[in-house]
């Protein structure tokens, strides 16, 4: 298969608490989540050709990131705290499924990694664009917080085709296919 010819694969890679959230309270971000998912997120995204980030959680990663393409879906092209002209390698997007897959194609991104916040990943799934999800449950429970998911149609079946548990305090990695 030449370069061109790779197949446009997305990966959805989320970490949740036991009660489903993606968020400890109000407050954007991954701290919460074990060294191991940190070490597997950054693994998976060493992987992909490009990572789509809603606009408040590409605010909420720490700077310096390590370089990489990166797709930023916005209302907006200025972000809070950060000069575009500063942000190599990243896209600021707003606009449908179409315009999103002729920007892959056209900057030949095949693996694309969709590492949230909750609005990304119901686009995603809403679009039914999503190939894979890795999905993280870590042993906590917030009780307030943003779910992984909002009310709405996904669709379709997936299969579990690996769980691993990354450490003793019971950290599990699921790995799904549609």
């Amino acid at each position: 298969m030449t370069e061109n010819a790779k197949k446009l694969t997305f990966v959805l890679v989320v970490a949740v608490s036991l009660d489903g959230k993606i968020t400890n309270g109000k407050k954007e971000g991954t701290e919460w989540t074990s060294k191991e998912d940190q070490k597997f997120f950054k693994s998976e995204l060493d992987r992909a050709d490009v990572v789509v980030l809603g606009r408040k959680t590409f605010e909420a990663i720490p700077r310096p990131l390590t370089p990489r393409n990166r797709i930023i879906f916005s209302q907006s092209p200025l972000v809070k705290g950060v000069s575009p002209s500063a942000e190599t390698g990243v896209v600021y997007f707003k606009g449908s499924q179409t315009k999103l897959l002729t920007l892959l194609k056209k900057m030949k991104w095949n693996r694309v990694v969709v590492a949230g916040g909750a609005s990304i990943y119901d686009w995603f799934l809403k679009n039914k664009l999503v190939d894979e999800i890795y999905l993280t449950l870590e042993p906590v429970v917030f009780g307030s917080g943003k779910p992984f998911l909002k009310k709405g149609n996904f669709g379709g079946n997936w299969t579990l085709v690996s769980v691993k548990k990354l450490n003793e305090k019971g950290t599990l990695l699921l790995h799904y296919k549609k």
